[in-house]
């Protein structure tokens, strides 16, 4: 099958187009850490809690994070370990071309 008509390739560009979102990505970056609520997410980020509302939810959607609760805080924490593999390459790739 030639690569123009592979049916993954439009889920694969919507991918990154989800984790191209210098938002999303610190998100998902400071979840690779460890998992943290709403408001410890808020307060790292300095970001308003429903900004990170709207965008966990985007990412729940596409399964990459998952929640739990803990009593009454809802945690959140990265749902997909090969995403966290992607994002370290990424990085160490993007520090490889800075040294160049």
């Amino acid at each position: 099958m030639p690569v123009n008509e592979n049916p993954n390739l439009e889920s694969i560009s919507h991918f990154f187009k989800i984790l191209g979102n210098p938002k999303r990505l610190q998100l998902l970056y400071l979840l690779i850490q460890h998992s943290m609520s709403v408001s410890e997410i808020s307060e790292r980020l300095n970001w308003e809690q429903s900004g990170v509302s709207h965008q966990l939810q985007l990412l729940r959607k596409y399964n990459l994070v998952q929640q739990h609760r803990q009593g009454k805080v809802v945690i959140y924490h990265l749902d997909d370990p090969q995403v966290v593999v992607l994002i370290a390459d990424v990085l160490n790739h993007a520090e490889q071309i800075v040294k160049k």
